[in-house]
């Protein structure tokens, strides 16, 4: 362990200091995706972003899968049930499945050998970004929130610039996630590994009964995350069966700041997780009631912002961002801003349950949306096109979070 390391580990830091730095990694985190594409779309045109969009929607699928729902389960483990060694074996288990089904994803859209190669770099890339949660929710037990925000600047800030600048003298995205994953894998080891080390006896651990009561335990986390992220890839996927590779750029053009809602809150609601979690278990339920009720007023209040802000100066802003005309697209870019405030609520409700213990309500939850979704989709994008994609994602975000808030208030009651 360096002196930094040691400096960084031993300081002493306060709950806004852990929220600040955290908020600064998860913003790098979530501009990542925008920056990527924008960088992708200006160097290489529209049919290559459009290459480079459904990679990376695979990808994020995939890494659902690597995550499996832990992240909120190992935070919220408070009396430590499991080990870390256990939760790094599942992480190894889980990135070998992510892996092996961007293949087989992949394989189903039918992508041209030039994609598939792409999807299946990506693919490998984002391995990091699962043992990188995994070591983010290590930090966050040991409240040293702010040392995942760190990680997180200088991981992804590191491979936005190697990304960028690779991109710009090959021209090759294959080229340029390659180098990125090779820093992303290289930071992880540097930097993140020897404050685990120092944290936690880090080993591979395959205690069977343990692995599998994780899985058990998570699956629910798990499930209501793959769907949620497959319901995003619907219209993607009949997308790129039907359409033109140029038509998934506009779309994910159009997609992405829908996320930027669901991003602010969990800049707010993910440092709070713990001491939710800490409230509930000590049955202190007013105050845990009262802190929800603010994360709901400000994701509420911030929706609001966020979609007259987007009705006003969205579609200016992404032409000049991503240099392409974007005439026609006001309405699918509304619905998806819309569906966006809708996953934001979605998101809170699903930490709520978690710590509640009542996940198990989410699977059911998310699978009577996925196939409202999956019905819907192909009768809407043959008639209305993108608008028609983009009200199939904002019919599955309203069935999810109605259910879940109905659910929330039943068991808040008992």
């Amino acid at each position: 362990m360096t002196k930094i390391h040691k400096y960084l580990l031993n300081r002493e830091v306060s709950l806004k200091e852990n929220t600040l730095w955290f908020t600064m990694g998860t913003l790098c985190s979530s501009a990542t995706s925008v920056l990527l594409m924008v960088y992708v779309t200006h160097l290489l045109g529209v049919d290559e972003a459009g290459v480079y969009s459904i990679a990376y929607s695979i990808a994020q699928l995939m890494l659902t899968i690597g995550w499996f729902g832990t992240r909120q389960f190992q935070v919220s483990d408070v009396e430590e049930e499991y080990s870390f060694s256990d939760y790094f074996t599942m992480k190894i288990i889980t990135s070998c499945i992510a892996l092996l089904g961007g293949l087989i994803y992949a394989g189903m859209l039918h992508l041209n050998a030039h994609k598939f190669m792409i999807t299946f770099l990506y693919c490998s890339f984002i391995i990091c970004d699962i043992f990188a949660d995994l070591f983010s929710a290590r930090f966050q037990q040991e409240d040293r929130l702010y040392l995942s925000g760190i990680s997180y600047i200088l991981r992804i800030g590191g491979y936005n610039v190697i990304f960028l600048v690779s991109l710009f003298i090959f021209r090759s995205l294959f080229i340029s996630i390659l180098l990125a994953f090779i820093y992303s894998l290289v930071e992880l080891i540097l930097f993140d590994y020897p404050f685990i080390k120092r944290m936690s006896d880090l080993k591979v651990h395959l205690d069977i009964k343990k692995i599998m009561n994780l899985f058990k335990n998570c699956f629910p986390l798990f499930i209501s995350s793959f769907v949620s992220t497959f319901i995003v890839n619907i219209p993607k996927n009949a997308i790129e069966l039907n359409l033109s590779s140029s038509i998934q750029t506009y779309y994910n053009i159009i997609f992405m700041p829908s996320s930027i809602v669901n991003m602010f809150c969990m800049f707010i609601f993910v440092p709070m997780y713990t001491q939710i979690a800490k409230k509930w278990h000590e049955d202190d339920k007013k105050s845990f009631i009262k802190v929800v009720q603010k994360v709901f007023l400000i994701a509420i209040l911030f929706s609001v912002f966020v979609f007259v802000g987007c009705a006003l100066l969205g579609i200016p802003f992404l032409e000049i961002l991503y240099g392409v005309n974007l005439d026609g697209y006001k309405t699918p870019f509304l619905i998806l801003i819309g569906a966006g405030c809708l996953t934001s609520i979605n998101s809170i409700l699903s930490y709520i349950m978690t710590v509640m213990r009542k996940q198990q309500y989410i699977l059911y939850i998310y699978i009577v949306a996925l196939v409202v979704s999956q019905v819907c989709i192909n009768f809407l994008l043959k008639k209305y096109e993108l608008i028609g994609a983009s009200l199939d994602y904002l019919i599955g975000m309203f069935v999810i979070t109605t259910l879940l808030y109905f659910v929330y208030k039943i068991n808040l009651k008992k």
